[in-house]
C-alpha cells in the first residue's frame, strides 16, 4: 500500500513537472505554423515607417475619424514584432532581410545577408534555400514583380533580390538584379520592376533626354532637389541589357499609359517592364520649407486644396517627370501582368510592393508628405483587396519594420497658425524645450482639417513629432484572404518579422516552416 503511494505521488510529481516544462515552453509564445497548405498568390505590402498612430493620421485627415480606410477593412491582424538581431529598432534594411529570409538579421548594416561591410555573411532562407523567398521563387519559375515609390534600390524592394554589405551601393544593388547575385549568374530580373532610380541604370555621361527624342541612350529624369542625374561608373546602360532580355522600358506618365492601355486592350499581353519614373525616389522627401524654397510648388492646385499644392511626388509641371504613376497604380498594372503570367506557368506569384513615402517623410517631418504616402499606401491596399477579391487563392499582408518619426495628432485651434508644445520637462520652466508644430505647410501654418465625423464635424489639427529618427512605435499587420486567418490562429499572440516570411512561404510553397526565433541564420 505504501509502495502505491509512493508510486502515485511519483506520478503527480512527474505530471506537475511535465505541466511546468509545458507551460515554460508556452510561456515563450513561439508559435507554430500549420504543415501545410493549398497554394496561392502572395502579395506583401510594406508601407514602410506606418505605426498604428500613422494610419490613424491618415484616417482622420482623409477619411474623417468615424469612418473605415482600406487598412481597416482588411479583416485579420497581429501585433508585429519589428527587433533585430542586435538593436530594438527595426532598420529598412534589416528589416526587409529579415522579410526575405525568415531570420533576425543585424539592424544597421544587413542587407540581403547578415550584417554589413567586410563581415557581412550570405546566409541560407528559412526554407534552406541560398536566397530571399523571391529568388528561391523566380528560380522555380514563379512569376514575381517588385514595386516601390522609392527607388529600386531600395531596401524593402532591393533586398528581396540582391545581397552587398552596404545599402548605399545602390549601382551593385541594381547590376545584380539583371546579372544575378554573386555566385549566382544568370539568374533571371524580377518578371516586373517598378519604381524610381533611373540614375543607376545609366552611365555618368548619358546625356538628357528631350520631350520630343527619348530614347534608352538619353536620361529622363535629375532629382528635382539635388540635380543628380546618371550615377553608374562601370560605363553599362542597363537599360539596353534590359531591353535586351525583352523588357518593355517605360520612363513617363505617358509611356505608362501606353502600356496600360496597351495591357488592358489585349488579354494575352504579359510583357517583361522595366519602369523608373524618378532619377532616385518618385517623391521629393525634404521638409516643406525647402520644397517651397526649392520652388517646387504646382501653381494650377489652390493653396486650400487638401491634396496641397507642394510637389511632393515628381518633378514641375512641364517636366517629364511630373505627374508620375503612384504605387497603387503601378501595382494594378503589374497584378494584371503578373495573374497572366502566373496562368501561363501554372503556379501563384509573388509581388513585393513598398510605399517608402511615408519612412522618408516621417524621418524628414514632413506631415502632408506623410499623409500623401499614407493615402497612397490605402489605395495600394484597395487596389490589393480589389485583385483579391477577384482572385480569391492569393494573400495580402501588410507589416511596416518600424515608426517613423512617431508622428502624432493634436487638437489645435482652427483660426490659428500652428506653433509649438512643451516636450520632456525637468520641473524647470527655464530648462524648457518647445518642440515646433507641422500644419498644411509646415511650421507656422495653418492647421489641418479633418474630413467630418459621424456627426458632421470638421475638427482642426497639428502633427507633432518623436524626432526624426525611426522608432519601434506600434506596428500593426494585417491581412487578407488565404491563410490571413493565421493571423487571429496563429499569430493573435505574437507576429515576428520572421513571420512574414514564414506566412509567405506557407501560401506561395504550400510549407509550413518552424519559427526561427532565437537562432542565427546558417551561413552559406
Amino acid at each position: 500500500m505504501l509502495n502505491m503511494k509512493r508510486v502515485l505521488g511519483l506520478m503527480v510529481t512527474l505530471a506537475l513537472l511535465v505541466a511546468t516544462v509545458s507551460v515554460t515552453v508556452a510561456g515563450t509564445g513561439i508559435p507554430e505554423l500549420r504543415r501545410s497548405s493549398p497554394t496561392g498568390n502572395v502579395i506583401f505590402l510594406h508601407p514602410d515607417g506606418a505605426g498604428l498612430n500613422h494610419w490613424a493620421a491618415a484616417r482622420i485627415y482623409w477619411y474623417g475619424p468615424d469612418a473605415l480606410s482600406p487598412w481597416d477593412t482588411l479583416p485579420q491582424m497581429a501585433a508585429y514584432r519589428g527587433h533585430m538581431a542586435d538593436i530594438l529598432t527595426g532598420t529598412s534594411n534589416g528589416g526587409a532581410t529579415t522579410h526575405a529570409f525568415g531570420y533576425k538579421v543585424e539592424g544597421p548594416g544587413s542587407f540581403g545577408k547578415d550584417g554589413g561591410g567586410d563581415s557581412a555573411r550570405s546566409i541560407l532562407a528559412l526554407s534552406g534555400y541560398p536566397g530571399s523567398i523571391m529568388r528561391e521563387a523566380i528560380n522555380n519559375g514563379h512569376p514575381a514583380a517588385l514595386v516601390n515609390d522609392g527607388d529600386i534600390a531600395e531596401p524593402g524592394t532591393g533586398a528581396f533580390v540582391s545581397e552587398v554589405g552596404n545599402r548605399n551601393e545602390a549601382n551593385e544593388i541594381v547590376r545584380q538584379m539583371i546579372d544575378g547575385r554573386p555566385g549566382f549568374e544568370g539568374e533571371h530580373p524580377p518578371h516586373i520592376i517598378l519604381a524610381g532610380g533611373e540614375r543607376f541604370f545609366l552611365p555618368q555621361e548619358t546625356p538628357p533626354c528631350t520631350p520630343d527624342n527619348i530614347n534608352l541612350d538619353c536620361y529622363v529624369h535629375t532629382d528635382p532637389i539635388t540635380g543628380a542625374g546618371p550615377a553608374r561608373t562601370d560605363g553599362r546602360n542597363l537599360l539596353r541589357e534590359f531591353e535586351a532580355k525583352g523588357y518593355v522600358i517605360v520612363r513617363t506618365r505617358a509611356e505608362f499609359e501606353a502600356l496600360r492601355e496597351r495591357v488592358n486592350s489585349d488579354r494575352r499581353y504579359a510583357p517583361y517592364v522595366l519602369g523608373l519614373f524618378a532619377a532616385d525616389d518618385i517623391f521629393n522627401d525634404v521638409p516643406e520649407e525647402r520644397l517651397i524654397a526649392a520652388g517646387l510648388v504646382d501653381p494650377a492646385i489652390d493653396v486650400n486644396d487638401k491634396r496641397t499644392n507642394l510637389i511632393i511626388f515628381g518633378s514641375a509641371p512641364g517636366t517629364l517627370g511630373y505627374n508620375p504613376p503612384t504605387a497603387a497604380e503601378m501595382a494594378d498594372l503589374a497584378l494584371t501582368i503578373l495573374q497572366r503570367c502566373a496562368r501561363q506557368a501554372g503556379k501563384p506569384f509573388i509581388m513585393v510592393a513598398e510605399v517608402e513615402s511615408v519612412d522618408n517623410f516621417g524621418n524628414n517631418d514632413n506631415a502632408i508628405g506623410t499623409l500623401t504616402g499614407l493615402k497612397h499606401a490605402n489605395d495600394l491596399i484597395q487596389v490589393a483587396q480589389n485583385f483579391q477579391q477577384r482572385h480569391r487563392r492569393t494573400l495580402i499582408l501588410t507589416a511596416a519594420d518600424s515608426d517613423a518619426g512617431g508622428m502624432q495628432v493634436g487638437v489645435w485651434d482652427p483660426t490659428r497658425n500652428v506653433s509649438d508644445y512643451n516636450n520632456n520637462p525637468t520641473g524647470s520652466s527655464v530648462q524648457n524645450v518647445r518642440s515646433p508644430l507641422d500644419g498644411r505647410y509646415g511650421r507656422n501654418s495653418p492647421p489641418f482639417l479633418s474630413e467630418p465625423d459621424a456627426y458632421g464635424n470638421r475638427m482642426a489639427f497639428a502633427v507633432s513629432w518623436v524626432g526624426t529618427p525611426d522608432v519601434s512605435g506600434g506596428i500593426i499587420s494585417r491581412a487578407q484572404g488565404l491563410n490571413a486567418i493565421e493571423m487571429l490562429r496563429t499569430f493573435s499572440g505574437r507576429f515576428d518579422n520572421t513571420d512574414v516570411y514564414r506566412l509567405m512561404y506557407l501560401t506561395l510553397f504550400g510549407q509550413g516552416l518552424a519559427s526561427s526565433v532565437g537562432q542565427t541564420a546558417p551561413s552559406r
